[in-house]
């Protein structure tokens, strides 16, 4: 990614730090890329594969101003860190979210770890309802307070386990530090755009985090979680209300409602 580019993505989330390689920067950008490139798969969603092209992802993220699903936003940090001059690297994981740790699950999860200092830390702007807005220390089984919420991180063997707080601690994923080829994001990412069972062709999924609060639509019902603890559910009761939501809430354009307009008129 060029100068231009890193400054464009900049703009993008508000970012005003420098870019020197440290914890302070890379914990504002952490923050700042998922309050404003929200998680969305309109996409999928409306019958088209995401492109995982880093060009074509740029385009959407950040020239366009639409979200993105895993694959995409971490593939534009994993870009973006790069080119700050971070050592970091792609990984996938299992996902076992509102199910047992231990439950069988496919690696179509993607995450980034960055090394820095002579530590290892998880990074993910991309898991919608329980996306990280701070990078975790890998090595540490102690609970880690982040900007919205609490989460650990757990080990068995070469297997790690990422959990947050939620009343009680939850399962999010599993994932290991084995390399990851492009090849497997293509074929994870193809599988969750087509398979007649997937969620994210069958349901409209969206995400936002603020400083204080979450924001997660899915089944025609807006949850807003904030960091207090308190709950909020808001049922979207029609195609108007959904337009307005995607964006006053999740800060979308009139492309992206465009392209569900097309989806409801066919």
């Amino acid at each position: 990614m060029d100068n231009l580019k890193l400054e464009k993505y900049f703009e993008r989330i508000h970012y005003s730090g420098d870019r020197r390689v440290n914890m302070e920067n890379v914990k504002q950008i952490h923050q700042l890329h998922p309050k404003f490139i929200p998680f969305e798969n309109i996409d999928s969603y409306t019958g088209t594969v995401p492109s995982l092209n880093t060009e074509d992802i740029f385009q959407k993220l950040v020239i366009d101003s639409r979200g993105g699903y895993c694959y995409e936003q971490n593939l534009l940090l994993h870009e973006v860190l790069k080119s700050m001059g971070f050592n970091v690297d792609l990984r996938l994981g299992r996902v076992v979210w509102t199910r047992e740790e231990s439950s069988s699950a496919a690696r179509t999860h993607l995450l980034l770890t960055v090394n820095l200092d002579d530590q290892i830390y998880l990074i993910d702007c991309g898991f919608g309802t329980a996306t990280l807005t701070s990078p975790l220390l890998l090595h540490n089984e102690e609970p880690q307070q982040t900007p919205n919420g609490l989460f650990k991180i757990s080990k068995n063997n070469s297997s790690y386990t990422l959990w947050t707080w939620r009343e009680k601690w939850l399962p999010v994923y599993r994932f290991s530090l084995d390399d990851v080829e492009l090849p497997e994001l293509e074929i994870a990412n193809w599988y969750l755009s087509t398979h007649p069972d997937s969620g994210f062709k069958n349901n409209l999924i969206l995400s936002k985090v603020d400083e204080d609060r979450r924001y997660t639509f899915s089944v025609n019902t807006l949850n807003i979680r904030k960091n207090t603890g308190e709950k909020e559910s808001v049922q979207i009761e029609d195609d108007i209300e959904l337009y307005k939501m995607l964006q006053d809430i999740f800060g979308l354009k009139e492309n992206a409602v465009e392209i569900l307009k097309q989806k409801k008129n066919k």
